[in-house]
């Protein structure tokens, strides 16, 4: 059962992070200026801090594990992001992605 635990806390964070993140992306991609820019990196911390929650949530006694896969796993796709060219997103949100998300999903696993 802890396996099990473990996995859907990985999916469930990982699912949050990617859930939350498309909706944080259609608010700054409509509008411009340094106000986006703070606010969309307040909210990637937000997004990164509630996807590990959950994910250390679920998982339990296993916490480090699942979140600690979990940000892998955002670093990884945004990696592949940045490598590939894909998606609209400007470079500032997928730098913000890879050091704010992904660490606070991490901090949030380290911490319980």
């Amino acid at each position: 059962m802890v396996v099990f635990r473990t996995i859907v806390g990985v999916i469930v964070g990982y699912v949050t992070y990617a859930v939350l993140s498309m909706l944080l992306v259609g608010f700054v991609m409509g509008t411009e200026g340094p106000v986006v820019v703070v606010a969309g990196l307040v909210g990637l911390a937000a997004i990164g801090l509630a996807a590990g929650w959950l994910a250390s949530l679920i998982a339990g006694e296993k916490a480090r594990i699942a979140t600690m896969v979990a940000a892998t796993l955002v670093v990884l796709a945004t990696l592949a992001n940045l490598l590939m060219g894909l998606g609209a997103e400007p470079l500032w949100y997928k730098v913000g992605t890879l050091v704010l998300t992904a660490g606070a999903i991490f901090l949030v696993g380290s911490r319980r």
